[in-house]
């Protein structure tokens, strides 16, 4: 349990006010001691001048229960971690191999460009990726066999991007329920608009099965989707798909299977291999494995959503 009162001290307004990822070095110093059980801070200033009004609402928004109170003074100075510290520190542990090795290294370098930007908020990327799907959609769609390639390579950038927003969130201490379904419902609505495009386009291209195949992924995908939305809904979650991470462990050989079709189907690792497929003109064989690999994930999902689950107490005697 932390001391109830607690001191922070800056030399300068100006050093309270520098930006560390996007939050004043006061406000995220003042929440380190809130998060240590401080209720009440005195944030000292040695050259006697007041912090930045943006300091000052950074500090509102982070302080929690604690009261906080500015004078002048000087005291022991709280250690602050780096910028890139910071956002390095954002990564999930739930990553997939793509994320972890490419997607994640180049997000969060574009995402320590973002906090720099004044007034960059989560929210401003998640709107600029639902307009980069929009414009994957119909360079797909209509684009010709360059379309496609250059669909697949959006549709990769897309992914690299989804990891800034929340990135930023979790570095600026702005992450939200309703940040967090925003975000999940433009991703859903890019993997759902690339494989339509993808679809149509080779259902109008080859004029043969492809097209069925194709369109029974997508309404695998869509059903997969509504029912784990149902649940989530139902559990008062944001919007997701870590559900599947979490629950519904069945065992054995199942597992194994699933962890394969988890690998396959997840967005990192289905945006890259989808990117590389086209790329190397076996387009029809991307949308064959997603049909495939849908087949088997959807009736996982329906038993991992709609089948009752062993109770916290529950244990397995074998």
């Amino acid at each position: 349990m932390g001391s109830e009162k607690s001191s922070i001290a800056f030399a300068s307004a100006r050093q309270a006010d520098a930006r560390i990822a996007g939050v004043a070095a006061a406000a995220r110093a003042v929440k380190a001691r809130a998060d240590e059980g401080a209720l009440a801070i005195a944030l000292r200033i040695g050259d006697g001048a007041p912090p930045a009004p943006a300091t000052i609402a950074d500090i509102e928004r982070l302080r929690g229960q604690a009261e906080v109170t500015i004078e002048r003074g000087d005291g022991p100075a709280l250690p602050l971690p780096s910028a890139w510290e910071i956002v390095r520190a954002t990564g999930k542990p739930g990553d997939g191999l793509v994320s972890r090795w490419l997607n994640r290294p180049i997000s969060q370098r574009l995402t320590l460009v973002m906090l720099a930007v004044p007034g960059a908020r989560p929210i401003h990327v998640t709107i600029a990726n639902a307009a980069l799907a929009l414009v994957m959609f119909a360079v797909t769609l209509g684009g010709g066999e360059a379309g496609l390639v250059l669909g697949g390579i959006l549709f990769q950038t897309a992914s690299v991007l989804d990891g800034v927003d929340g990135e930023m969130a979790r570095a600026t201490f702005r992450a939200s329920k309703r940040g967090a379904t925003l975000d999940s419902a433009v991703d859903i609505a890019t993997n759902l608009l690339f494989v339509t495009a993808l679809t149509i386009h080779l259902g109008l291209r080859d004029r043969d099965i492809i097209f069925w195949v194709g369109a029974w992924a997508v309404t695998l995908s869509i059903v997969g989707g509504m029912l784990i939305a149902r649940q989530v809904r139902a559990g008062g979650g944001p919007l997701g798909f870590d559900l599947l991470k979490r629950s519904g462990r069945i065992g054995g050989i199942v597992d194994l299977v699933y962890w394969t079709v988890q690998t396959l189907t997840s967005r990192d690792c289905f945006a890259f291999l989808y990117m590389a497929l086209i790329i190397a003109g076996l387009e029809r064989t991307a949308l064959w494995i997603y049909a495939g690999v849908g087949t088997i994930w959807l009736p996982y999902v329906i038993a991992s959503v709609l089948l009752p689950r062993p109770g916290p107490g529950f244990r397995n005697a074998a």
